[in-house]
């Protein structure tokens, strides 16, 4: 209302013009106009009675309705957060969006939204998160597996020569938990030890990995089909996993790797830059420091932190391990 009063103030006051309170003001003409008409239908006629009033009773002699009357009651929101997780565990739950419907509106009755209005909203929630939110992966269905474009040195006490290690990233799709590990190249040995020393960490099996196109994984993935290397196909059929690689240059197949490894760049690899390490052991010591901070760290468009998250909907999804590693 302080702008109200100010329109009101400058016209009782000084018997401006509409043009000219709009100068003073940035109020609208039309606006300020429809302000003056409202007040000379009033009985405010003068500033000390503009002053006297407070705002409820000064919106209602111009408007006709106190500030604080409202004709109906606000509907309340769903929690789409939790929508948001309930979704990611529709695998075993067989949850539907209309069911989480039906049951915010037995709560909250005259005061929820409808179906369609719900989902609406729903949407809109989902447009708001980055793109590997929005895609609503299973609990335990997929793992995404990538390698960090960026390396780290490793220095030969003895020689004197650096070489460099790989960083391999895997990140499960639902909870976003992540896993790091440092090898001493991309080679096929390397590659798998760090699936097994991921799923380790997990402390089960997804049903899916999506790997990036590196020949230690995949052969040729094009028009004519996708060809797997014969050790990871193995590999995968020890864990009763399916393997489904990215498209080439398809970003978007892959996000939660894209931002997996985005994020350990920065939280955990930016970290290094002052460090030398003298062995891949070492490395992996120090990763495994910075990445229980990583994992606990709160995410803030859902407020949990991916450990939370993976303890609460994707833990108990995982595969059981095979009797043998």
């Amino acid at each position: 209302m302080q702008q109200t009063r100010e329109v009101l103030r400058l016209y009782l006051l000084a018997n401006l013009s509409s043009r000219k309170i709009q100068g003073a003001t940035g109020v609208a003409r039309t606006t300020v106009q429809d302000y003056i008409k409202r007040c000379n239908a009033s009985d405010i006629s003068s500033v000390e009675i503009l002053d006297s009033l407070n705002d409820d009773a000064l919106n209602e002699k111009l408007f006709g309705i106190p500030l604080t009357q409202t004709s109906k009651p606000s509907k309340i929101l769903p929690d789409y957060n939790k929508v948001h997780q309930e979704m990611k565990r529709k695998k075993k739950t067989k949850v539907t969006l209309m069911l989480l419907w039906e049951e915010y509106k037995r709560t909250y009755k005259d005061e929820a939204y409808e179906y369609t209005q719900f989902r609406v909203y729903y949407k809109r929630y989902r447009q708001k998160l980055n793109p590997s939110m929005r895609q609503v992966h299973l609990a335990g269905e997929k793992v995404f597996v990538d390698y960090s474009g960026i390396t780290i040195p490793i220095y030969n006490q003895k020689t004197g020569e650096v070489d460099t290690a790989q960083i391999f990233v895997a990140v499960l799709g639902a909870s976003g938990y992540t896993y790091v590990h440092a090898t001493h190249s991309q080679k096929q040995e390397d590659f798998i030890l760090s699936h097994v020393e991921a799923y380790q960490f997990f402390g089960g099996v997804p049903e899916v990995v999506v790997p990036d196109n590196l020949k230690s994984a995949i052969i040729s993935n094009n028009k004519n089909g996708i060809i797997i290397n014969d050790f990871y196909a193995a590999l995968a059929r020890f864990y009763s996993m399916r393997i489904e690689p990215a498209r080439p240059r398809k970003p978007k197949d892959k996000p939660k790797a894209e931002q997996g490894v985005q994020g350990i760049q920065r939280y955990i690899l930016a970290c290094f830059r002052h460090t030398k390490f003298f062995s891949v052991d070492d490395l992996n010591d120090a990763i495994s420091d910075l990445l229980d901070r990583y994992n606990n760290k709160v995410m803030k468009h859902i407020e949990k932190s991916r450990y939370e998250l993976f303890i609460e909907i994707e833990k108990d999804e995982l595969q059981a391990f095979p009797a043998n590693r």
